[in-house]
């Protein structure tokens, strides 16, 4: 901003060097510096069988007559299946949810207490996700909660690529009317994701095909 006015007064002059001299003499915007180190993520964020760790999302996209709407999904970490989504105006705790509870009533057999026992949640730091509805909700299912680190969104990444995968593939480059409109397209990208898509993760098998072979190893039947 200096350096652009200066040069609508007349002086000629380069960045770096407005930078330098207003450096030099403390007359640069203060900055409030982020405390301590923070946590670094070494680990893995993949799991040996499905329903162990569902990645959870939500995301925005602006319709013509509706404005910005919310997409929300639940996706297993093991298999890179959509366990559940919600496509809705409002993006509130509630509204956020609702994959889970889809999943629940998918793969545990209801949302009873204690259900989801043995069943990690991954959430970033969104207001949906830290509210105490919420939490207390997820704690209801016996669901435990898994927040991603901080400034880290690959601890989130199962719910983020599936995201990126979703916009670039139904999203960008197209124009959608209506909350209805843009929950049909997700409901029948995501029915072709599951059964079709084949992420390289997987062994090239689409989601639905990896949790079978799993079920079958072990003598289970997938749900219907």
């Amino acid at each position: 901003m200096v350096w652009a006015r200066l040069r609508i007064s007349g002086v000629r002059t380069s960045r770096r060097r407005v930078l330098r001299l207003m450096r030099e003499h403390g007359l640069l915007s203060p900055r409030r510096a982020r405390q301590g180190k923070g946590v670094s993520h070494e680990g893995t964020i993949t799991t040996d069988a499905p329903d162990m760790m569902w990645g959870t999302d939500g995301t925005r996209v602006q319709t013509a007559e509706e404005g910005m709407c919310w997409i929300f999904s639940a996706v297993d970490h093991y298999s890179c299946e959509v366990v559940g989504s919600h496509v809705c105006k409002r993006g509130d705790r509630c509204a956020a949810l609702q994959p889970v509870v889809q999943g629940l009533a998918k793969h545990f057999g209801g949302i009873e207490a204690e259900v989801g026992r043995g069943l990690s949640l991954r959430m970033d730091n969104g207001s949906q996700y830290v509210s105490e509805h919420l939490r207390n909700q997820v704690r209801f299912w016996g669901v435990e909660a898994s927040y991603a680190f901080i400034q880290q969104p690959q601890t989130n990444g199962v719910a983020e690529r599936f995201f990126r995968t979703l916009k670039e593939q139904i999203v960008y480059g197209r124009i959608y009317r209506t909350v209805v409109e843009l929950r049909e397209a997700v409901e029948t990208f995501i029915d072709l994701h599951n059964e079709c898509w084949l992420p390289e993760k997987n062994g090239f098998m689409s989601p639905s095909a990896t949790r079978a072979a799993w079920y079958a190893q072990h003598g289970m039947e997938v749900a219907a």
